[in-house]
């Protein structure tokens, strides 16, 4: 009996599943890129199907990142998932002290987290094959999602001050205060460090020190992240403005009103930027000729910012609904649903769509 109480036990044991040990292609850009057109030469099927659906937590919080192997997300119950590409099955969920509220980054080794103050803020760097911490810094809380400008993780507090902390280490380099919190994630670029701000102001900072080279007010609160294409950033604005600002002297090219507010991060495809409005209306301004705007009304109320692809426009809704749109004539090529709400992008990479909905569901489709 004592051996057969043995066997049982040993067959009880769950199996330890680990990431992989480093991914050089990763996902070190919230969103997969500067532009948010990281699926933009992505196709896919008129009737894509599902390959796998997991759930990772209460909520999912903040875009996935989707790496070579593995995708990772975080969750409003205080934990980081780390899940198979090919099946979705789990490999690791590390607990972390706070809600994760934006999505993490995947470098190397690591995956970069950061959580809100309650009930412990902290910037987490996780060991990308087991989810152990590398290290851990704490903060006043941090909800916008991270960046990394080279060797460092660039983080906006909820009490306004700006972190620049070494990627490898976690070793602060420089703080800068700027008075007010961020939602949209800073955006590293050739000229400093752009932080848009929840008081309606963009800052332009040293990437060596801190220090302000420049500061503009915003018509409205910036909540997505812009979109920076090497020459100028666009973005959008709670307000119902979309706007490009030249670099360094943080300038605005133009400003054009989209009639509602834009909530999520504006995308780039080709040389028009791409926006979708709270009350479910597509934006296409071109870059260089804003007066040559169109837009098409899909009633499709929404948070997340659109997505790009080869063949169109991939737009979710708080509803639950994901449509394939036609950049052209603004028809619906496809249209599926899913558990409301989807408040996170579609994103398209390598063939595979990912889908963040309600429950803390996340799906993969081809």
């Amino acid at each position: 009996m004592a051996a057969l109480w043995a066997v049982n036990a040993i067959a009880c044991v769950p199996v330890p599943r680990f990431g992989p040990a480093s991914d050089a292609r990763g996902w070190p850009v919230y969103l997969g890129s500067a532009r948010h057109d990281i699926s933009a030469t992505e196709t896919l099927a008129a009737d894509p199907q599902p390959q796998w659906r997991a759930g990772a937590g209460r909520s999912v919080r903040g875009g996935v990142a989707i790496g070579t192997t593995v995708v990772a997300v975080g969750t409003s119950d205080r934990a980081v998932v780390l899940l198979d590409r090919a099946s979705g099955q789990r490999l690791w969920r590390r607990s972390v002290r706070g809600t994760v509220a934006g999505g993490p980054l995947i470098a190397g080794a690591r995956v970069f987290v950061a959580t809100q103050a309650v009930p412990d803020g902290r910037v987490y760097a996780l060991d990308l094959r087991t989810g152990k911490p590398s290290w851990t810094v704490s903060t006043a809380g941090v909800t916008a999602p991270l960046a990394l400008a080279d060797s460092l993780l660039i983080a906006v507090t909820d009490a306004g001050d700006v972190l620049a902390l070494a990627a490898a280490t976690g070793v602060q380099r420089w703080r800068r205060t700027i008075g007010r919190a961020a939602r949209a994630t800073p955006v590293p670029t050739a000229d400093g460090i752009v932080v848009a701000t929840l008081g309606d102001s963009l800052f332009l900072l040293d990437r060596e020190t801190g220090a302000i080279h420049a500061q503009i007010a915003t018509p409205g609160t910036v909540l997505g992240t812009p979109a920076w294409d090497g020459r100028r950033l666009v973005l959008g604005t709670a307000a119902g403005h979309l706007l490009a600002v030249s670099l360094p002297t943080l300038g605005v090219l133009w400003d054009r009103s989209v009639e509602d507010a834009v909530y999520g991060a504006v995308a780039l495809q080709s040389d028009t930027a791409v926006a979708l409005t709270s009350a479910g209306t597509l934006w296409f301004v071109p870059l260089d000729a804003p007066d040559a705007a169109r837009h098409v009304a899909l009633a499709l109320p929404a948070t997340a910012g659109p997505t790009p692809v080869a063949d169109g426009v991939l737009v979710a809704g708080i509803s639950g609904e994901v449509l394939l749109v036609n950049a052209a004539n603004g028809a619906v090529r496809w249209r599926v649903q899913r558990r409301p709400p989807i408040e996170e992008p579609p994103l398209v990479r390598d063939g595979q769509l990912f889908l963040v909905s309600g429950g803390g569901m996340v799906e993969a489709l081809r």
